[in-house]
């Protein structure tokens, strides 16, 4: 069966096995080394050799073990086989600065471009320098002149990592980088001295050709086209989506439209279409019309810097190509896995990059589930028009329907959410978006001629786009468009891709039976409670400048203390409170707490309210007057939530085995006098959780002249985690509180670089003094610290 098979499907089964070896390479990495790899390759092929000679039976397995150690072979090489000169092994090494050439330009309408700079030298002192090798993304602000392809750079300062995520659930954009071979970064800015130098590198193809195409079609565009339109015709035409408006992206987002946005194997399919029809024209073969196309589509593929969904389906275009000119038509299945496995063997890290995925589970769940979706299509001897309907709605629809299942798991893993709309609106948009292109490639080819229309061709792209965006405007407001699902483990991923696959499967009753009972047993598993039954867990939100913590008791209760901050140009709550509830699913919140009413707490509440349910908003008694206050006490009213003024000597309770104390505020404290800020401040709820042996202390911002009021708790005050008072300035945490509650960690909620200058050093070394633990949002990201009542420790969450 399985000889069979493979002889049916032979790239499908090699890709198969090689990319199995890619995911054991990446997830047990520990157990690899490459000489142990290399010495397991020689002995398989050896083992080959010999059952080629005496057991033909066992060849398939042997080879199959085989391509799994290349697999894992080449990734751990991709990763981590440097050369001797690379930035990584010189990071151990004083830097004053770095020099190197502009390889890739990135530039933004708001002046805030992005390079990517091939290091050539590496400077520890005026004398001593390097030779090196390796990549930085540089970011420049918009003070500067933007830099062009092959400009020298000379760069004063040290290159850093890329960032970790701050909060659970965000983007880990330094493995991204990492997987796209970009190890450092740095920030240009108006006190950074950098210069040109004079000579210039790079590559004549790239120079002469690449670039100048790429500055005519942005010309263009910005020229003849009104925005937002313009942004989005960049992001079809060149792959550039850093310009399009945030409130366009979350619309196709929620909707299930989001790839539409971006290059695609949608729109090889319309270039291919566009080059076939004009080179008709020409007095050539079809064999030479085959081959002029392929050449314009690899200059495209240049182009757009050799995405992975565009490299992906144009090699899948010429592999369909050549097996008609050599007259051997070959298998769909067949023809995706070789495109797949020619990009994982030269670049096996493409493996784990979401676009990959995307891109290669789209189109084989249109190979595998298309054919066994469209019998459902009306037959044209019992329905009158059925050829009609099937090939301008019916085929459409189960298209794009057998797409959207097959990348229900991924959308699921990076989005966290159930795109539900996306069934029905791809059915619009898809050939809309799709002559939106045509009319893309025309307007181009109008400019490069320099025709006259051309401004026209601009108003009537930008007209055409509008309408396209009030459609998905007007749908994403839909219910139930979007559902928001938490964040999925092992187990309920690979029940669901089984689920999938059995789908498309089967046949009859059992297509439906099968796939629902593995669901319910995702919703099972989703039901279970996670390890964290028995502890109390503390998230400390990395919110920037401003505090945030979501609690979760033993008995999966939740509360949370502040929301972070809300301004013109950042709602915390949205940002990053909203996107770490949903990565947990928190859909109830049994106390909301706001510590005090200054913004950089309760800024975000406002939006938490309107995502998840609440049982209580819980503040001090203290009549504050600021608006953002009274806004958050009207959304109260308008949530029916009902809001709890508390002060000392009362209590919150969450869990029967977990206490809740109000040790702050009292008397002349809940009474209004200047209303300045030391005196909100000093209104601040102050709470002392407790859990078996283990306490943590909530501040708030109260300052020094407060913190005396609570000495009278002597030894109650003692806890394993103090969260630093007023993000460690110096007006807060005192030497005798901080005497009393002796912790064992001290947690700083601030923001990076901000105008405070928030912590105060003096603070800083008066914890370590204390050895207090000091673990800073700005430096560290969010904070996990988990109890199970007997000690407190600090898990983490990136692993």
């Amino acid at each position: 069966m399985i000889r069979k098979q493979f002889s049916r499907y032979p790239a499908l089964w090699i890709a198969a096995f090689y990319v199995t070896g890619i995911a054991a390479g990446w997830y047990f990495p520990d157990r690899w080394s490459i000489s142990a790899l290399l010495y397991s390759a020689l002995v398989l092929f050896g083992l080959g050799l010999l059952f080629y000679f005496c057991c033909h039976k066992l060849i398939p397995y042997i080879l199959g073990t085989l391509l799994v150690v290349l697999g894992a072979l080449n990734l751990i090489l991709a990763l981590s086989a440097f050369a001797s000169n690379h930035l990584l092994n010189y990071d151990h090494r004083p830097c004053i600065a770095f020099e190197g050439w502009i390889s890739e330009t990135h530039y933004r309408k708001d002046g805030r471009h992005q390079y990517i700079l091939e290091c050539t030298r590496w400077y520890e002192s005026d004398s001593i320098s390097h030779a090196v090798s390796g990549k930085i993304l540089l970011r420049q602000s918009d003070e500067d002149a933007p830099f062009d392809y092959g400009d020298q750079v000379y760069v004063m300062g040290r290159p850093e990592q890329p960032p970790l995520p701050g909060n659970p659930g965000e983007m880990n954009y330094r493995r991204h980088w990492q997987l796209n071979g970009i190890y450092h970064q740095f920030y240009l800015s108006s006190k950074v001295y950098y210069e040109l130098r004079p000579d210039r590198a790079g590559n004549f193809w790239q120079a002469e050709v690449l670039v100048p195409l790429r500055l005519f079609i942005l010309r263009a565009v910005d020229g003849h086209i009104p925005e937002p339109t313009a942004d989005v015709v960049k992001a079809l035409v060149l792959g550039e989506r850093q310009d399009i408006d945030r409130s366009i992206v979350e619309n196709f987002q929620k909707t299930g439209i989001i790839h539409i946005l971006a290059i695609s194997g949608l729109h090889v399919g319309f270039i291919l279409l566009i080059l076939l029809m004009l080179f008709s024209f020409l007095p050539v073969s079809y064999n030479g019309r085959i081959l002029l196309t392929l050449f314009f589509l690899f200059v495209f593929v240049a182009l757009v810097d050799f995405k992975a969904p565009v490299l992906r389906a144009s090699l899948m275009a010429a592999f369909y190509f050549f097996s008609r000119m050599s007259e051997r038509p070959g298998n769909a299945l067949n023809i995706i896995a070789t495109a797949g496995l020619l990009i994982l063997f030269f670049q096996p890290q493409q493996l784990f990059q979401p676009g990959f995925q995307f891109s290669f589970a789209a189109v084989g769940a249109i190979i595998y589930g298309y054919p066994r979706l469209s019998q459902w299509l009306p037959r044209n001897n019992r329905f009158k028009g059925a050829h009609l309907f099937n090939k301008w709605i019916g085929q459409p629809f189960w298209v794009s329907t057998a797409a959207i299942i097959g990348t229900t798991p991924l959308t699921w893993w990076y989005y966290g959410s159930f795109q539900l709309g996306a069934f029905l609106i791809n059915i619009l948009i898809i050939p809309l978006i799709g002559m939106f292109v045509i009319m893309n490639f025309i307007f181009l080819f109008a400019a490069g001629l320099h025709l006259p229309v051309v401004a026209g061709l601009g108003q009537l792209l930008h007209g055409y786009f509008m309408g396209i965006l009030s459609l998905v405007d007007n749908f994403s407001v839909l219910p139930l468009v979007q559902i928001p699902l938490p964040q999925p483990n092992v187990w309920q991923l690979l029940l669901l891709i089984l689920a999938i696959f059995l789908f498309f499967k089967l046949k009859g009753n059992r297509r439906i039976i099968y796939p629902l009972l593995l669901i319910a047993a995702i919703l099972v598993i989703a039901r279970i409670p996670a390890d964290g039954k028995g502890r109390l867990e503390v998230t400390f939100v990395n919110v920037g400048q401003g505090d945030a913590a979501i609690l979760r008791f033993p008995n999966d209760a939740f509360m949370i203390i502040d929301g972070g901050d809300r301004k013109a140009n950042l709602d915390a709550g949205e940002r990053y409170m909203v996107p770490v509830l949903r990565y947990y699913g928190i859909e109830r919140i049994k106390y909301l707490v706001g510590s005090h009413a200054h913004s950089d707490h309760i800024g975000g509440l406002e939006t938490i309210l309107d995502h998840v349910r609440v049982d209580t908003l819980v503040l001090p008694n203290y009549p504050s007057q600021t608006g953002i206050y009274r806004s958050l006490l009207q959304k109260a009213g308008v949530k029916q939530v009902p809001i709890a003024f508390r002060e000392r000597g009362q209590q919150l309770f969450p869990d029967p085995d977990c206490r809740v104390y109000i040790l702050h505020p009292y008397g002349t404290y809940q009474q209004t006098g200047d209303r300045s800020g030391r005196e909100v401040n000093n209104s601040s709820l102050v709470l002392k959780i407790v859990y078996g042996q283990t306490g943590f202390l909530f501040t708030g911002d109260l300052e020094s002249n407060a913190e005396t009021d609570l000495l009278g708790y002597a030894s109650f005050l003692k806890s394993d985690v103090l969260k630093v008072g007023h993000h460690g300035s110096k007006t807060s945490t005192s030497p005798a509180f901080l005497e009393w509650i002796q912790p064992q960690m001290g947690i700083v909620s601030v923001g990076r670089f901000n105008k405070f200058k928030h912590p105060s050093k003096q603070k800083m070394e008066l914890l370590k003094d204390q050895d207090v633990a000091v673990l800073r949002t700005d430096h560290l990201g969010a904070l996990v610290c988990v109890s199970d009542g007997q000690r407190v420790s600090l898990y983490n969450w990136r692993r």
